[in-house]
């Protein structure tokens, strides 16, 4: 069956009325509508015509929206997956999103503006994803099933997504359930990084010293460097890796504030970006390990480039890989962008200061020699990024000594 040449889109509710409101709501779209009222039919659909994305309810007749999306995320990888959900269906649909049955989850009853944008957002992310990355589409669809997202990152996101309603005990209690991230919390609480005085003995307190951003990047770093099950990747150190990111959140952190931006939001920002920039590599460890052999072997061999490697072996890269991940979990727009351009940074206009920032401390890093990214040859900074920043020897010299005294 040929490809559909616009988007194809099937919405699955048992309420006529619902559907009736989301045919009036994107009639004038140059799509392919389907609408079905239940997840029977909507799996017959799938089997006669090609879609994009789905949009389903949770709460319906005999097959219920959850089993529907884990059919078409078993039968359709490739096909975006949306939950309409409403109050009552909370803690289920918070597991199965966290299970990776969705990549989106929306409140019933909706916004009709952020309905519309999560779900043009979705649309462009799939068909850009089949213009023009037809490396990662392939990559992506040998892939058994992505990484689900971390529980206690979600449990954290949903409290510190309401203001109003949480309080710093609730989230230390969330994380206090893992023995290894409270430590973790509490070491970085207590770095030189972020200027502390006096000992952090807490998660509160520790919470209160680290910030929101912060707290989610640390959360979602703890979860994906776990060490895999399996046998390490030979070539492949887990511990210099995660040297590597540390160090490169470190000094993007730093650099943001040798740009004056000490008390913004965009310094937190630059720390979580540049901890996470290289996730798709270890969605390759782990996803594509006998790939992933092959690559770390192939840049020892030809003394070159993770990307160079990746790109014989895959046809795709770890950027487009880990930025597909961090959109696949939600994740905020600077983290995706960082992730997908931190290679090249003057290609992406959108979170210019961010992404600059996070490139320079991935070469700066691997010329400090903190850690091993996987790279066999000298990294090479954008000329035109390193002509916006135009940092002295001087500079250079002491934030290498900053970030070796700051790395916990």
């Amino acid at each position: 069956m040929m490809e559909p040449q616009k988007p194809h889109v099937l919405f699955v509710d048992d309420e006529k009325g619902i559907l009736a409101t989301l045919r009036r709501l994107f009639h004038e779209e140059d799509w392919e509508l389907y609408f079905a009222t239940s997840a029977e039919e909507g799996l017959r659909i799938l089997k006669k015509e090609s879609m994009d994305l789905v949009v389903s309810d949770v709460r319906m007749p005999g097959m219920n929206g959850i089993v529907f999306l884990n059919e078409v995320k078993k039968n359709y990888p490739r096909i975006v997956r949306i939950f309409l959900s409403g109050y009552a269906d909370h803690k289920a649909v918070t597991k199965a999103f966290a299970d990776g049955c969705a990549q989106q989850l929306l409140p019933k009853p909706w916004d009709d503006n952020e309905l519309r944008q999560v779900i043009k957002g979705a649309l462009r992310q799939a068909m850009k994803q089949q213009e023009k990355f037809q490396g990662l589409q392939q990559a992506i669809n040998s892939i058994t099933a992505l990484p689900p997202m971390p529980q206690t990152y979600i449990k954290v996101k949903e409290y510190l997504a309401d203001p109003d309603g949480f309080s710093v005990d609730q989230v230390a209690k969330v994380i206090d359930q893992d023995i290894s991230l409270s430590a973790e919390m509490i070491r970085w609480a207590n770095s030189a990084l972020f200027g502390q005085r006096q000992g952090v003995e807490s998660v509160q307190r520790a919470l209160v010293v680290l910030g929101s951003d912060i707290v989610e990047g640390l959360i979602l770093a703890h979860s994906v460097f776990k060490p895999a099950d399996d046998k390490a990747v030979p070539g492949f150190s887990r511990r210099e890796f995660h040297t590597h990111s540390m160090a490169c959140g470190i000094t993007a952190k730093k650099l943001m504030e040798l740009r004056g931006m000490r008390e913004s939001e965009f310094v937190d920002r630059a720390f979580t970006a540049g901890l996470l920039h290289d996730i798709g590599k270890l969605v390759e460890e782990v996803c594509l390990t006998a790939a992933f052999e092959e690559i770390v072997g192939l840049a020892c061999d030809q003394q070159g480039t993770m990307e160079q490697a990746e790109q014989e072996k895959l046809g795709t890269t770890h950027e487009e890989i880990g930025s597909y991940l961090a959109e696949w979990w939600s994740m905020p727009s600077f983290i995706v962008n960082a992730i997908r351009w931190h290679h090249t940074p003057s290609l992406c206009n959108t979170d210019r200061e961010i992404i600059d920032s996070v490139h320079m401390a991935d070469v700066l890093v691997q010329r400090f020699a903190l850690g091993q990214s996987g790279n066999h040859c000298p990294p090479v900074m954008d000329p035109a990024c390193q002509a916006r920043w135009a940092l002295t020897l001087e500079q250079l010299a002491s934030l290498r000594e900053e970030v070796v005294k700051t790395l916990p």
